[in-house]
């Protein structure tokens, strides 16, 4: 009976392939069908509201369109061609169908990805867009040419134009900072910590996942598996393909093309490049921003100029008479800020009273630093080194640019007759911390699988108490006479800050927006932070042993932009320089349980703090110390965005207001850091380091 109502089907293993996309996108939108009615989330973005209002007419058509995709499989598998292979450029009506398909799913693809990142797509220029498509197409037409199969081509572009928009939605979201190419180097500490986050789908991300599923299932109904079936076809195919790779390579990384369309980079806000010019066009734009930018005037003879006029301008420094501690503890505290700064924040509760109680033996004030959200190993790698990351600001430094032995503070204390250990609540591969860490001198490196058994723990990570405690064990482990210098980063107060472990204890006053929760969770981790380090003081306040802390937040944390327009009290849209910089500002202070200098309310940021902490002892400095103490004295305190002025004011690197002077400075320090990272054994020992 069935074979005479379908004489042509025959039972094939691509057969239940051709349904279940199809017929699980259908189920993923019945699901999650009231995401499409009902009233909208986002009235408060003006330009998203159109879209909005179109949700019923886009669950409608969805819904029609899936139904045809699985009409499309149904005839494609019993139908009178059911099982017959097509070659997609077998003649020239069949080389124009395919290029006219190509073409048609790049636009789709474009707008599917923005659709789901961009709140600002329909006030995005027509000729970024057409850049957006062409991107687009020029990816697809690799990936036909390369398998030889404009279904398997297609097939797999859709995937991952679907996956590529999601991913960066969510990073975006918990991070807000996008998708990144720096950020293929840290994929493995991304996973690390992705179980932490809540995912809730949008309803653009249902339209994305539903319209990839129904489209991929006409590509498996199509049954176009080659594009040429002879040999020297299929040799043309795959040398267009690689031909297609390198022109593409060439013309986005080796040219200014990008530049040249308009496309311009806010490092410190990469979203509003994102927004403004496309997703695409922002990532490649980043990608190529990802590389050592050479100074302007860089050379070898350069250089050796600069360390020796630094080397005769600080020749009479240092301050033998101050003490040497037996014990050096640089605590760089996870997500530690105090919002305090922002002109509309507020809570029912003061949150850093012991931190704010220290005024004996105590340095405090404002850390200036290069991220926001995450990316916590630059605040690292600019305490470590004293290098900034001006040079190029969206690049990880630890993934992307150091290959070999690093000078840093490590090596500086090391070669002082400290034991140099990091000591870190997590796993050891995050940030290649495994491979970093020993290039720049420690000799020992703590980790989650190694020491924290049984830790405490605070909503799944070790908590800062807990985190103390192992600190103060290695203290009172450590031989007789033995000095320590320890680096501790902490893992508490990492994102995301939904967790339902812990009990908010902090009301923030005034803001009830979508991320109120986060918001308040977010302010009582800061507030447990703040008890445990009194809990550190009082431990060495009591200890015979000379010890010094440092202690600052790596980056403010990131909760959502209705909160930050809440600290703002503004659009973020409509901020100055000056007012963008504020989320780049976390707290530090250096105690001691001795005598060292008192002041408060001073700013300084991370690529000097190292060096000012060894200013504060009887220790030795490299030349490089010098020179970049030196440079406090007209740059008091920079980012890789910009710089504070003597007169109190930030001013953007490159802009019309910023200083001759500071440019002059900021031109031979880049050229010292360029040195420093690339000279690899060419660099000067003397200089950067000290011998042994």
């Amino acid at each position: 009976m069935f074979s005479r109502l379908f004489p042509n089907f025959k039972m094939r293993w691509s057969l239940p392939f051709r349904f279940t996309g199809t017929a699980v996108s259908l189920a993923i939108l019945i699901y999650n069908r009231s995401l499409f009615f009902g009233p909208s989330l986002l009235t408060n973005i003006p330009v998203e509201v159109p879209l909005e209002n179109s949700r019923p007419a886009v669950f409608f058509g969805l819904l029609a369109l899936t139904l045809v995709s699985l009409a499309d499989g149904f005839f494609s598998a019993f139908g009178k061609n059911a099982g017959k292979k097509r070659t997609a450029f077998g003649s020239v009506p069949g080389v124009i169908i395919s290029a006219a398909v190509i073409f048609l799913n790049s636009v789709l693809c474009f707008f599917e990805i923005e659709l789901v990142n961009n709140y600002y797509l329909v006030k995005m220029a027509v000729k970024y867009r057409w850049l957006g498509i062409f991107i687009t197409l020029a990816i697809f037409l690799f990936l036909v040419l390369v398998t030889n199969s404009l279904s398997v081509g297609m097939f797999l572009g859709n995937i991952l134009f679907a996956v590529w928009g999601i991913v960066n939605y969510f990073v975006q979201r918990f991070r807000g900072i996008p998708f990144q190419w720096i950020d293929f180097g840290s994929m493995r500490t991304g996973m690390s910590v992705s179980g932490n986050y809540k995912y809730t789908p949008t309803w653009q991300i249902i339209t994305v996942v539903v319209l990839t599923g129904a489209v991929l299932g006409f590509y498996l109904h199509a049954r176009v598996w080659h594009n040429m079936n002879r040999t020297a076809g299929k040799i043309i195919s795959r040398a267009a393909a690689v031909a297609l790779f390198f022109a593409f390579r060439a013309v986005i990384f080796h040219t200014d093309f990008l530049a040249d369309q308009g496309i311009w980079l806010r490092d410190w806000q990469p979203w509003y490049t994102y927004r403004l010019f496309g997703m695409e066009s922002g990532f490649f734009a980043f990608a190529k921003a990802s590389y050592p930018q050479v100074p302007e005037s860089y050379s070898a003879g350069e250089v050796k100029n600069i360390i020796r006029n630094s080397e005769e301008k600080n020749a009479d420094s240092g301050d033998p008479g101050l003490p040497v501690p037996e014990n050096i503890i640089c605590i760089m505290n996870e997500a530690f800020a105090d919002l305090s700064i922002y002109p509309g924040f507020r809570t029912d509760a003061p949150l850093m009273k012991n931190i704010d109680s220290l005024k004996e033996n105590t340095q405090s004030g404002t850390m200036l630093v290069s991220v926001k959200g995450g990316t916590t190993a630059n605040t690292e790698y600019e305490f470590l080194t004293g290098n900034s990351c001006v040079l190029s600001p969206p690049t990880v430094v630890f993934n992307s640019f150091i290959k070999d032995e690093q000078y840093s503070i490590a090596k500086t204390l090391a070669a002082q007759g400290y034991t140099p250990i990091a000591l870190h609540p997590y796993g050891q591969y995050g940030w290649n911390r495994n491979v970093i860490y020993p290039w720049m001198g420690f000799s020992k490196f703590l980790h989650i699988n190694n020491y924290f058994t049984g830790a405490d723990k605070l909503r799944g990570f070790v908590s800062d108490r807990g985190d103390y405690q192992a600190l103060i064990r290695q203290v009172e482990e450590k031989e007789e006479g033995e000095k320590l210098f320890i680096f501790n980063i902490t893992m508490q107060n990492h994102s995301s800050y939904k967790s339902d472990k812990m009990t908010n204890t902090v009301d923030v006053v005034g803001f009830h927006g979508e991320n109120e929760y986060q918001a308040e969770q977010y302010c009582s981790l800061i507030s447990i932070s703040d008890r445990a380090i009194a809990e550190l003081i009082d431990y060495f306040s009591r200890s015979d042993e000379k010890t010094l802390i440092c202690f600052w937040g790596d980056h403010q944390p990131e909760i959502g932009d209705d909160f930050w327009e809440y600290c703002y009290g503004k659009g973020l849209d409509e901020l100055t320089f000056e007012e963008q910089q504020l989320a780049f500002e976390t707290r530090y202070f250096i105690w001691a349980n001795y005598d060292i200098p008192e002041m408060e309310g001073q700013t300084l940021s991370a690529n000097y703090l190292g060096s000012y902490l060894l200013s504060l002892t009887g220790l030795k400095r490299t030349g490089y110390d010098d020179f970049l103490l030196e440079q406090r004295g007209s740059i008091p305190a920079m980012n890789a965005y910009g710089y504070l002025g003597t007169d109190g004011r930030q001013r953007e690197w490159g802009s019309e207001d910023a200083g001759a002077e500071e440019s002059r400075r900021l031109e031979h320090y880049k050229c010292l850091i360029y040195n420093e990272l690339t000279g690899g054994k060419g660099r000067d020992g003397s200089f950067f380091g000290l011998d042994s």
